[in-house]
């Protein structure tokens, strides 16, 4: 399986470092594998996964998860875990988040309500 580089993200032909898997990626990979849910399937030919190079300092690369019209992304850095939700793409302006078990907590993304 190939990764590529997206060339929207090159910048005079030195790039970024990121690197694309893409859902036929996916699927295709699997199938490999032998019978493959229909469901994850459907999932999976919609995700999109992009991996970009860590900082100095960082502990692992920012990987973003692209599914359902939302961009999560995470990387480990020196002294935290950073989480990066994206919902742009979406309606949606609630967003409910849990960690570690400890229950939901609620989120805007209505800049005349920043919290809830």
């Amino acid at each position: 399986m190939t990764t590529s580089i997206d060339p929207s993200e090159d910048t005079d032909g030195m790039g970024d470092g990121q690197r694309i898997l893409d859902g036929q990626q996916l699927t295709g990979a699997l199938a490999l594998l032998g019978a493959v849910d229909p469901v994850c399937v459907e999932v999976l030919t919609r995700l999109n996964l992009r991996v970009y190079p860590g900082e100095p300092g960082d502990r692992t690369a920012y990987v973003v998860l692209d599914v359902h019209g939302v961009s999560i992304g995470v990387k480990r850095r020196a002294d935290d875990l950073y989480l990066h939700a994206d919902t742009t793409e979406t309606d949606d302006r609630y967003i409910a988040f849990e960690v570690n078990g400890y229950g939901e907590t609620d989120h805007t993304t209505n800049p005349s309500h920043p919290g809830l």
